[in-house]
């Protein structure tokens, strides 16, 4: 126990284990879903099997609707299902798959409404209703008796504010009473004042204020120095690992109500009120329109949070989390062959075949905003500049001849020659024609409706023009996703420029979210700087 719970102090307090090695994706590591009922389904399988030397078993037929779009019963039984039994017999083997949908596989799992699923999450979000108004009075009430406590006058007696109000006013009179105890020193003997001020303030923020002094303590030692956990945090850290670990799969109704005292313990009431307002925030409006590739990545994790997006473990930044491994022997890679047609799908994977021969060559176009990117202008002007920072590491460690729009407006029609990457936004379902694209381009346009079709005839989000303009990679959401649910401009495309990982990893490295909005299309085993790599390292793990 005493093992677990140092490890877990090093994750709170910052200093990381090595990152769990991951092994390299191969051809027979690919398990091909297709489409039973439509034969150029299977044709676009079969053709990529035989490109890639795919084994004949790793195919799997599935019995789906042509379209673009699946109710979720429907994708638990016809796709989820069998699916999972395929990845159940590699794994049997010894085995970890990653799945490649082909032309045929629809794109989307449409919102829950009027479905079990959907009444179970109303019984749940009624429960944490209750749960939260139980809290605010509660702590309302402590927070009262603290201030009279530290000799403020107390409060009018009333209705008790909204929880927003409470919140507010319980943080700042509990750092009153934290400045409180640091000034009066302690007294011999029992100090009955000092004492109830700290009860009530554990109460409220539980053990996390204490263990906060700790950790930067421990940080301000260095991580060379030799820190050791005082007994008193040994649960908390053991309950914090728990929460962390349970976070990717995010909140249900079989496990809210034993992880709320978790949080009320190493939190106070406070943590669990602002738990059970983000239960309510999340099964409110649940959000549980999905793409099927990153749905189907948690197809062997259990049970797990359908409403909005889970976090996704395989993700670079989790690395050195020590109980990661567990999540993410239950996670799956997805990736998709895609396109307007067949051809267009099976194109993807020649494009890759030739490029890898002699490497992708051409220009980088990058078209940012012109945001300015400062603590007050919100995720836009971050994002503007994850695209110049992606850019400036261009510049300075490659000689990839790249080109950079930094104005509101994007590129023109025709200005983009021998385009062979590109990151830009913002064009909502209006592709422009600026590129001359090189074969096997990589390239995505960051805005919210790119991937909702790529059969639609008449359609002009990018996604599908991209295809049909001759890029050989692609990615895009399928609904309104958020903008953080893109990767970072400046981790995807320097982690491919490594050469070091195929399409699918890199990917699968840079992605925030699972069981979400985004798809990625094109050849996974596709590493265009394998045999030429133009920057020596990606993303930092720091």
């Amino acid at each position: 126990m005493q093992t677990i719970a140092i490890l877990a102090l090093f994750i709170w307090a910052g200093l990381l284990f090595s990152p769990t090695p991951v092994p390299a994706l191969a051809p027979e590591d690919l398990i091909i879903v297709y489409n039973r009922n439509l034969p150029e389904s299977k044709a676009v399988a079969s053709y990529y099997a035989d490109k890639r030397r795919v084994p004949a078993e790793n195919l799997l037929a599935v019995d789906v609707p042509p379209g673009e779009n699946f109710i979720r019963d429907d994708y638990e039984r016809q796709l989820a299902e069998p699916v999972r039994r395929k990845v159940q017999q590699f794994q049997t083997g010894g085995r970890h798959p990653a799945i490649l949908l082909v032309y045929g596989i629809p794109l989307r799992v449409d919102d829950l409404l009027f479905s079990h699923w959907f009444n179970l999450d109303q019984e749940f979000l009624t429960l944490a209703q209750t749960k939260a108004q139980e809290l605010v009075n509660l702590c309302w009430r402590l927070t009262n008796q603290l201030d009279v406590l530290l000799g403020e006058a107390k409060l009018p007696a009333g209705e008790t504010p909204p929880p927003s109000e409470v919140v507010r006013h319980t943080r700042e009179t509990v750092e009153r009473a934290g400045q409180f105890l640091q000034k009066k020193p302690a007294r011999r003997g029992f100090d009955l004042k000092r004492t109830n001020i700290a009860a009530q303030m554990i109460k409220l923020t539980g053990s996390e204020p204490e263990f906060e002094a700790f950790r930067q303590k421990a940080l301000r030692q260095g991580r060379g120095a030799h820190v050791s956990l005082p007994p008193q945090f040994h649960h908390y850290v053991l309950l914090k690992t728990g929460q962390e670990e349970a976070g990717f799969r995010g909140v249900l109704p079989e496990t809210a109500l034993e992880l709320a005292p978790s949080i009320r313990h190493t939190n106070g009431l406070l943590g669990e009120l602002q738990f059970w307002e983000q239960v309510i925030h999340i099964y409110q409006n649940p959000q549980t329109k999905a793409a099927v590739d990153s749905e189907l990545a948690l197809v062997l994790a259990g049970p797990y949070q359908i409403a909005q997006w889970l976090p996704n473990p395989l993700q670079a930044r989790y690395d050195r989390l020590p109980f990661i491994r567990g999540i993410r022997d239950a996670t799956l890679m997805v990736g998709r062959l895609d396109g307007p047609t067949p051809e267009i799908a099976k194109r993807l994977v020649d494009d890759a075949l030739a490029v890898e021969q002699t490497g992708l060559s051409g220009t980088f176009y990058i078209d940012a905003r012109g945001l300015p990117d400062k603590p007050d202008s919100g995720g836009y002007g971050r994002f503007d500049g994850h695209l110049r920072n992606l850019y400036d590491i261009l510049k300075e460690q490659t000689s990839l001849p790249v080109v950079l729009d930094n104005k509101p407006t994007l590129f023109p029609q025709g200005s983009c020659p021998q385009a062979a990457l590109y990151c830009g936004w913002y064009s909502l379902r209006e592709y422009v024609d600026a590129f001359t694209w090189k074969q096997g381009a990589v390239a995505f346009h960051v805005a919210s409706s790119e991937c909702t079709t790529l059969r639609r005839h008449g359609s002009n989000v990018w996604c599908k023009r991209l295809l049909e303009k001759g890029v050989a990679a692609t990615l895009g959401p399928v609904a309104e996703p958020y903008l953080n649910s893109f990767p970072l401009p400046d981790e995807f495309f320097p982690l491919l420029l490594t050469g070091k990982l195929p399409l699918l990893e890199v990917y699968f490295r840079t992605i925030p979210y699972l069981s979400w909005r985004q798809v990625l299309i094109g050849d996974p085993l596709y590493n265009p700087f394998q045999e030429k790599p133009v920057l020596q390292t990606g993303i930092s793990l720091q």
